[in-house]
């Protein structure tokens, strides 16, 4: 009973992290999804391992009951048997827990709250940049620990941005927790111009407004640069452009406590 049970847990804890882990995300599974069809898989193993749990205990030499069938049959018996069963599943089921010590347990749940941040990130950005009429927006996060900012998505560039949490104007936007409504980028002493020159970009209007919870921390900001008018001239962010974008970094904020950090 205890092999049986060991069996059972292991493979049902393998199983279902590794399902929860490569279909889970990627289905929309739920845990408790993953859990089941773990415990399916660990169901047919224990039909396909039966005869290797009692070769193996064949091999420990455990002495054998000599009981009768009149004696089998006894109601003690009979509840020392179904104790000893619970016992022995108990303990297995106990032992093969043991795997849990060496499982990232966190890992699936980390794997979709990034999909649902990703999601964020380019509805934000995609979206965002039409609605401003911008050539390039970006979403960025703050990491408080590293002191850093970064971005997983922008238009116009690839892999993921960081910068120092004080850096350029988004880390003005962050430290003061204000919108910025820039005209000319590079006439303000606060704007970064690596990401430009890193890029070949020319950075002309900007428009950055902070993400904050409730409470008024904030968790990242929102940049729109060079708005274009509909003649695809260039032209500056307006008074509504800063209402709009305030609201779009309220909703995101909205989006960002309901997924949680990665």
């Amino acid at each position: 009973m205890i092999g049986f049970g060991f069996i059972d847990n292991l493979v049902m804890i393998t199983a279902g992290d590794l399902i929860d882990q490569q279909f889970g995300v990627t289905l929309g599974l739920s845990t408790l999804t993953a859990a089941g069809l773990g415990q399916c898989v660990s169901d047919v193993s224990g039909c396909l391992s039966g005869g290797l749990v009692d070769g193996l205990c064949s091999k420990l030499k455990i002495p054998h009951h000599h009981l009768t069938e009149k004696q089998l049959d006894m109601r003690i018996s009979r509840v020392y048997r179904t104790v000893g069963c619970c016992v022995g599943v108990l303990a297995g089921c106990l032992l093969g827990m043991s795997c849990l010590l060496f499982i990232d347990t966190d890992a699936a749940e980390r794997a979709r709250r990034a999909k649902e941040l990703e999601s964020i990130f380019i509805n934000t950005v995609h979206q965002g940049r039409t609605r401003f009429g911008a050539e390039r927006a970006t979403l960025y996060l703050l990491d408080e620990r590293n002191k850093e900012i970064w971005s997983q998505v922008a238009t116009g560039e690839k892999g993921i941005i960081k910068l120092k949490s004080n850096q350029g104007l988004v880390g003005a936007s962050i430290s003061s927790a204000q919108t910025l409504n820039v005209e000319d980028a590079y006439k303000d002493i606060r704007f970064h111009r690596s990401v430009d020159e890193r890029s070949h970009f020319r950075t002309r209007s900007v428009l950055v407004s902070p993400v904050k919870d409730e409470q008024g921390k904030v968790l990242g900001a929102i940049q729109m640069l060079n708005k274009k008018n509909q003649d695809g001239d260039d032209c500056t962010f307006t008074a509504e452009d800063v209402k709009m974008i305030e609201m779009l970094a309220s909703h995101v904020a909205s989006f960002i406590r309901v997924v949680g950090p990665t």
